[in-house]
């Protein structure tokens, strides 16, 4: 038998890869260091809170069980949460999941998506993975989603338009009023997803507008996770609120037992300690703005960040002389922003030492 390698669809080919960032063992094996800060991944510094443990731990006993296939439990506190239905919520494994259950749902050959360029570096494999088009607007110069140039790439091929925001990996955040006004100007029939990932981390008044709006607007997904603020990046849970259009088409491309047992009990429990989670929040938020200022005096600029992180403008051997000093940080390179670092906020002192050798590095 003639060995010809295995017949893939032609569209493998063209489905970028995820290049994950580095570990600290990587880091440590290859530089001979004794510790290392991993600021990389847009991580909780916070393990989950001691309820959350505990009720993980309660449920190993029965994991000879499947999960409940929709979520109920979860889906019902969080349609309580937001002022919906339960038919307007759907429950993901990450909200990466439920991104790609959107191209999986929505494109096909001959169709397009319009997202920003650059921004979560998933959504270009949604036009991929369908054979649809991807048409990727640039950021406007100051890191933010250029809306206007993206409505008027709609035409009546397109069927969804992604919208980080803040978008990863600028940490730019739009008004929720900018958002409005291209739902008003778009037809009702273009889906859009707003990517919520880094919600919990913008310290702006009015920055639940969005969701709200997910509550009637027929077109809209809003999707968030579990993974960032609440410290759940190992169980991988999401969730998207939106029109029962929307939920009905995620459920019907869903595989029945997507999200876990114990990511649906950690998130359910974790969403019943509001007190507990809006402190650690408002701590990484005040590192942030920390951090950003002690940037700004050592004449690094980056743009106004909303997230857990940082973008900062950086020279080109800066990413690997930061590993040298065991200070692990994202090259702009990978997620399509040549001549930046996104950097992770930590504990305090982990940011600490992420500025200490900037420092060195800039001095000398």
């Amino acid at each position: 038998m003639v060995d010809v390698g295995l017949r893939s669809s032609p569209r493998i080919s063209s489905i970028p890869r995820y290049e994950a960032g580095l570990t600290s063992a990587e880091v440590l094996a290859a530089y001979g260091l004794e510790s290392a800060v991993k600021l990389a991944s847009n991580e909780s510094p916070f393990p989950p809170l001691p309820e959350v443990e505990r009720v993980v731990a309660s449920r190993i006993s029965v994991l000879n069980r499947y999960p409940d296939p929709p979520a109920r439990a979860l889906r019902a506190a969080l349609a309580e949460r937001h002022g919906v239905g339960q038919e307007q919520v759907v429950i993901g494994n990450g909200s990466c999941e439920l991104i790609l259950l959107a191209g999986q749902a929505l494109l096909d050959p001959g169709t397009t998506v319009i997202h920003a360029e650059p921004s979560f570096s998933l959504y270009p494999h949604l036009a991929s993975a369908s054979g649809a088009e991807g048409i990727a607007v640039p950021l406007t110069a100051d890191g933010a989603h250029d809306l206007e140039t993206m409505a008027a790439a709609i035409d009546e091929r397109t069927r969804l338009v992604v919208i980080c925001n803040p978008n990863n990996p600028t940490g730019v955040f739009l008004p929720p009023e900018r958002i409005a006004s291209l739902l008003d100007a778009i037809p009702s029939d273009v889906a859009v997803l707003v990517d919520e990932a880094y919600f919990d981390f913008v310290a702006r008044p009015d920055a639940g507008r969005i969701m709200s709006l997910a509550r009637t607007a027929p077109n809209l997904l809003v999707t968030r996770t579990f993974s960032k603020a609440h410290g759940l990046c190992g169980l991988r849970v999401g969730y998207g609120v939106g029109s029962e259009d929307w939920i009905a088409a995620l459920d019907r491309v869903r595989q029945p037992f997507n999200t876990n047992a114990l990511a649906q009990a950690a998130a359910l429990e974790s969403l019943g300690h509001p007190a507990a989670f809006v402190e650690r929040t408002e701590a990484i938020v005040a590192e942030r703005e920390r951090v950003a200022r002690a940037l700004a005096g050592m004449g690094v600029t980056a743009p106004p960040s909303q997230a857990n992180f940082l973008s900062i403008d950086a020279e080109p051997d800066w990413h690997e002389r930061l590993l040298r000093s065991g200070v692990i940080v994202r090259d702009g390179r990978a997620l399509g922003a040549p001549g930046t670092l996104r950097v992770s906020i930590g504990l305090p002192e982990e940011n600490d030492a992420f500025l200490e050798a900037l420092s060195r590095l800039i001095v000398g």
